[in-house]
């Protein structure tokens, strides 16, 4: 993985966890993170 394909997935995380407003939405947005992560895995 490049460092520019770092940054960029880096940015994702980034703007996923920004728009929580309790942990609630926070463990919402790493389920959707990790799930983002298998599928990329599996293609």
């Amino acid at each position: 993985m490049t460092d520019k394909q770092l940054e960029v997935i880096m940015n994702l995380v980034a703007d996923k966890f920004d728009g929580c407003k309790d942990m609630e939405e926070v463990k919402k947005a790493i389920k959707e993170v990790r799930e983002m992560a298998r599928k990329e895995k599996s293609e």
